[in-house]
C-alpha cells in the first residue's frame, strides 16, 4: 500500500505542489480582498495585509518547486540555481510576513512598530546571510540550498506560526467575545489550532539536512514511510487555515450589524431628543411663564393693598414669598432653556468639544464672581459623535455646578487636553478643579449629580477620578481613550 502510494504521488508530484499552492494563494487572495473592502474598528482587520502576504508568498514558494524542474531541463544549471536561490528568498519574505502576521496579532502586549520593523530586520539578516552563503560555497552546491531551507523552518517559521496560533486565541477572546457569538470564538480557536498543525508540516518537518534533527525527521522520511510527501499534509494545513479563516470573517458582518444597529439607536435617541426639546419648549416653558405671570400679578395686587401694621407685616412677608417663587420660577425656566439648548446642540453634526466646552466655561463665568481659567491643548481637529460630546459636557456642567452651589471656592480651573500615546491611541483629559472646601472623601456616595457624572463616564467608556481634600479644594478628572482616527 506505502509503496502504491509513493509510486502515485512521485508520478503527480508536480499536481500535489500545485494544490499545494492552489490553496494557500486563496487564502491570500480572500484576506487581500477581505481587506480592502472592509472598514472595520476591530483589531483583526489591521492583521489582514500580513496574511494575506503570507498566503501569496506561500504559493509563490511552493510553485517553484513546480516551476523550476521543468525549467532546469531546459536552463543551464547556473540559472537554474539562480532560481533556487529566488525560492530561497521568497521563503525568507514568506516567514517574515507570517511573524508580522503574529505580532499584529498580540498587539498591544508588543509595540506596534514590531510587526514592521522586526520582520523587516529579520528579512535585511537574512537575505545577507544568504549572499554570503552563495558567495562562498559552489553555485551548484544543492545541499546548501536545502540546509539554509530547514534552518528557515526551524528559526523562523516555527516560532512565527507558534506566535500566530497564540494571538489567535487572544483575539478569539479579546476581539470577538464582545460580538457575544460563542461560534465564532471557536472558529477562531480552531483556526489557532490549525497554525499549530501547520507549525508541525512546515516548521518541523523540513528538508533532510546534515543536522539533527533534519537529518532524523524530514520529508523524505515522512514520504518513505507513509507514501504520502509532506506537501499533501501541507496542503491539509492550508485547507484547514483558509475554511476557519475565511469563517472568522464573519466577525466583521456582526460588527458591521452592530454599528448599523447603534446607528439606528442614535437616530432614535436624536430624534426623541428633539421631541423633548419640543413639549419642553412648547409645554412646560409656557406653563412656567403664565405661572409666573399669575404670580407677578398678585405681587402687584398686594402692593395696593393697605392694613394694619400687623397684617402688613403679614402681607410683606407674603410679597417677600412670592418673590422668592418668582424667582426659583426665573432660574427654572433658565435651566429648562439651556437643557433645550443642550438637546439640540447635541445632534450638530461636526460641532468643536474645545468650542463647546468654552462655552459651558463662559455661562459658568457669569454665574460666579470669582475668575474662571480655561486651558486647551492638542485637540483641535478631534472627532467626537454627538453622544460622546454631549456626555462630556453635561459631566462638565455638573462639576461646574457643584463648584458655584458648594464648593466656596475663589478660583476654578478648567482645562482640556489631548495627548498621543505609545500605541497610537489618543486619551483626552478633562480636568476641572477649584481651591474651595472641599469634603472628606474623595470619592463621595450622595448626590444624584454625581451618579450622573459616574453614569455618563461609564457610558462614554471613560475613567472618571474625583479627588478632593477638607479646605484645600476638589478634583475632577475624566480621561477617555480614542482611536487615533478621532483625529483629523
Amino acid at each position: 500500500m506505502v509503496e502504491t502510494l509513493r509510486l502515485f504521488f512521485t508520478t503527480n508530484e508536480l499536481i500535489v505542489q500545485f494544490v499545494h499552492g492552489q490553496v494557500f494563494f486563496l487564502l491570500g487572495v480572500m484576506m487581500g480582498v477581505q481587506w480592502v473592502v472592509q472598514r472595520s474598528r476591530l483589531e483583526l482587520v489591521r492583521a489582514l495585509p500580513w496574511l494575506a502576504a503570507f498566503g501569496v508568498l506561500e504559493a509563490v514558494a511552493t510553485w517553484g518547486n513546480t516551476f523550476i524542474p521543468v525549467q532546469a531541463q531546459i536552463l543551464p544549471p547556473e540559472i537554474v540555481q539562480n532560481l533556487r536561490f529566488a525560492q530561497l528568498v521568497i521563503y525568507l519574505l514568506n516567514f517574515a510576513t507570517l511573524l508580522g502576521f503574529g505580532l499584529r496579532l498580540i498587539e498591544p502586549k508588543t509595540p506596534s512598530w514590531a510587526a514592521v520593523y522586526v520582520p523587516l530586520v529579520i528579512v535585511l539578516v537574512g537575505v545577507a546571510v544568504l549572499v554570503t552563503t552563495r558567495a562562498l560555497v559552489s553555485a551548484r552546491d544543492v545541499i546548501t540550498n536545502a540546509t539554509l531551507e530547514a534552518l528557515m523552518r526551524y528559526l523562523l517559521c516555527l516560532p512565527a506560526a507558534a506566535l500566530v496560533s497564540y494571538g489567535l486565541q487572544m483575539q478569539a477572546s479579546r476581539l470577538v467575545g464582545p460580538l457575544k457569538n460563542e461560534r465564532l470564538v471557536n472558529v477562531l480557536r480552531v483556526a489557532g489550532y490549525g497554525f499549530i498543525f501547520y507549525a508541525i508540516v512546515e516548521g518541523v518537518v523540513v528538508p533532510a539536512a546534515p543536522f539533527a534533527p533534519a537529518n532524523v525527521l524530514n520529508a523524505e522520511l515522512i514520504f518513505a514511510q507513509t507514501g504520502v510527501p509532506i506537501g499533501i499534509y501541507r496542503s491539509m494545513a492550508g485547507g484547514v487555515l483558509a475554511w476557519f479563516l475565511f469563517r472568522s470573517l464573519e466577525a466583521f458582518r456582526l460588527e458591521a450589524e452592530r454599528q448599523s444597529e447603534l446607528l439606528k439607536r442614535q437616530q432614535s435617541l436624536i430624534a426623541e431628543r428633539e421631541r423633548i426639546s419640543r413639549d419642553l419648549h412648547d409645554g412646560t416653558i409656557q406653563s412656567i411663564y403664565a405661572a409666573g405671570l399669575v404670580l407677578d400679578d398678585a405681587r402687584h395686587l398686594l402692593a395696593q393693598v393697605q392694613l394694619s401694621d400687623g397684617a402688613q407685616a403679614a402681607l410683606e412677608r407674603a410679597r417677600a414669598q412670592i418673590e422668592t417663587v418668582m424667582q426659583m420660577l426665573s432660574k427654572t425656566n433658565t435651566e429648562i432653556r439651556n437643557y433645550i439648548y443642550d438637546l439640540r446642540a447635541s445632534t450638530a453634526g461636526d460641532e468643536d468639544l474645545a468650542r463647546g466646552l468654552l462655552d459651558v466655561v463662559a455661562e459658568f463665568r457669569m454665574r460666579v464672581s470669582f475668575p474662571v481659567e480655561w486651558h486647551t491643548a492638542g485637540c483641535a481637529g478631534l472627532r467626537l459623535s454627538p453622544e460622546q460630546r454631549q456626555h462630556i459636557y453635561q459631566i462638565a456642567r455638573e462639576a461646574l455646578s457643584n463648584i458655584a452651589r458648594h464648593a466656596h471656592a475663589t478660583r476654578a480651573f478648567v482645562a482640556l487636553t489631548c495627548e498621543g500615546q505609545a500605541q497610537g491611541a489618543l486619551v483626552l483629559k478633562l480636568e476641572i478643579s477649584d481651591n474651595g472646601k472641599g469634603f472628606a472623601h474623595s470619592t463621595p456616595q450622595g448626590g444624584r449629580g454625581l451618579s450622573n457624572m459616574r453614569e455618563r463616564a461609564m457610558l462614554l467608556g471613560a475613567q472618571l477620578a474625583i479627588e478632593s481634600v477638607p479646605q484645600k479644594g476638589t478634583r475632577v478628572l475624566l480621561m477617555l481613550e480614542l482611536a487615533a482616527e478621532a483625529m483629523r
